[in-house]
C-alpha cells in the first residue's frame, strides 16, 4: 500500500506521539471494530502490507510503539518517523523575526530591496553586502546594520557561513549566527522602554556616534534633489524633494514595507500591486553650493515645483496632494 498523506491541519510532534499511543491502545481494545480499524492502519507499513487483518491482529502483542509511530509518519506523508520528526522540528524551530529586528533600526541601513531572491542574489554577487529575507521580499544591507543588530561583522562565522542568509556555506556557523539573532530578538522589549539618562555609557556612546556621523556628513554629503516613487501598474507617481535623497527613499520604502500609512493611497497600492511594481528614482540632483548662506530648502522647493509642474502627480496621476488654489 502507498503512503497516505493526512491533508488536515498539520500536527505537532507531541500530537503525533499521542496518536501513536492511541493507535496501540486501539489495537489491543476489546472492541473488535476498533481493533480491526487499527490493524488496517498498520497495513500501510511494508512489513504488514501482505498480511490479512486477522494475521495483523494475531501479532498485536508483538507490535511496538515504533510501528505505531511509523504509521503516523506515513499518514502524515513521510516515509519514516525519523523524517516526520525532523520535518516537524524544523517547522517548529524558532525563526529569526527580521521584522521585529528592523523595527528598531529606523531603516537607516536598508540599502537595496528586491521582490525576488534571484534579483537579490545577483545584486549580492555584483555589489556585496549581506542578504536577508523580509516577509515575501529580500534586502541587502551593509555591515553597519549588523553592528546595529548586535552582531560583529568581523565575526569569523560570517566568513564561514557567507553573506547570503538563505544559502549558507557552513550550516554550523549559520546556526551560531542564528542563535545570536534569536537572542537579540528576545532582548528587544515588546513595548519601547524609557531611554537611559544622558549620563549613561549608552548615551555617551550615542553622542560619539552622532559626532562621527556629523563629520562623515560634512566630508561626504548625501545627494540632495528631487525623487519619485513610481507605480508601474497604474502609472501613478509620488514626487518629493529631500536634503538626503537616498535616505528619504530608504525611509519611504521601509515605511511601505512596515505598513506605515504616512501616505495612505501609496500604501494601499503597494499592498494591492506588490513591491515589484514600484521603482524609486532620483529625478534631479541639487549640486552643493560653493558660496555660503544659500537656502538649500528654498532651492529644493523651486526644483521640486518644476517637477511637479512637469509630471502633475495629482489625483489619478499620482500621490501628491493637489496644489491649493489661489483665493
Amino acid at each position: 500500500m502507498g503512503t497516505v498523506a493526512d491533508t488536515s491541519e498539520p500536527l505537532s510532534l507531541q500530537e503525533c506521539k499521542v496518536r501513536a499511543s492511541l493507535l496501540l491502545k486501539a489495537l489491543v481494545a476489546s472492541d473488535t471494530a476498533k481493533a480491526t480499524r487499527a490493524a488496517e492502519r498498520l497495513r500501510v507499513l511494508p512489513g504488514f502490507a501482505s498480511l490479512s487483518l486477522g494475521e495483523v491482529l494475531a501479532r498485536r502483542d508483538s507490535i511496538q510503539r515504533k510501528h505505531a509511530l511509523a504509521v503516523i509518519a506515513r499518514e502524515q506523508g513521510h516515509a519514516t518517523w525519523s523524517d516526520l520528526k525532523q520535518a516537524l522540528e524544523a517547522r517548529d524551530a524558532p525563526q529569526v523575526d527580521f521584522e521585529r529586528l528592523l523595527s528598531r533600526t529606523g531603516g537607516t541601513y536598508l540599502n537595496r530591496w528586491f521582490s525576488s531572491y534571484e534579483e537579490a542574489a545577483a545584486s549580492l554577487r555584483e555589489l556585496g553586502g549581506y542578504l536577508f529575507p523580509f516577509r515575501e521580499q529580500f534586502f541587502i544591507c551593509e555591515p553597519g546594520l549588523l553592528a546595529l543588530l548586535g552582531l560583529d561583522p568581523a565575526d569569523p562565522d560570517w566568513t564561514r557561513a557567507g553573506p547570503d542568509w538563505l544559502a549558507p556555506r557552513d550550516a554550523q556557523a549559520h546556526a551560531r549566527l542564528e542563535q545570536r539573532l534569536l537572542q537579540r530578538c528576545r532582548e528587544i522589549p515588546t513595548h519601547p522602554t524609557r531611554k537611559s539618562p544622558m549620563s549613561s555609557p549608552e548615551a555617551k556612546g550615542s553622542r560619539a556616534r552622532r559626532s562621527d556621523l556629523k563629520r562623515e556628513y560634512k566630508e561626504n554629503p548625501p545627494e540632495m534633489g528631487v525623487f519619485a516613487v513610481r507605480n508601474h501598474a497604474n502609472g501613478k507617481v509620488l514626487v518629493g524633494s529631500a536634503l538626503n535623497v537616498p535616505g528619504m527613499l530608504n525611509r519611504i520604502r521601509f515605511e511601505l514595507t512596515m505598513n506605515m500609512p504616512r501616505i495612505p493611497a501609496l500604501l494601499e497600492d503597494w499592498k494591492r500591486y506588490g513591491a515589484e511594481k514600484f521603482t524609486f528614482e532620483v529625478l534631479d540632483v541639487l549640486e552643493p553650493p560653493k558660496e555660503p548662506g544659500v537656502d538649500l530648502n528654498e532651492e529644493l522647493r523651486v526644483l521640486e515645483n518644476l517637477w511637479l509642474d512637469r509630471l502633475k502627480p495629482y489625483g489619478d496621476a499620482g500621490y501628491n496632494a493637489p496644489p491649493k488654489q489661489a483665493g
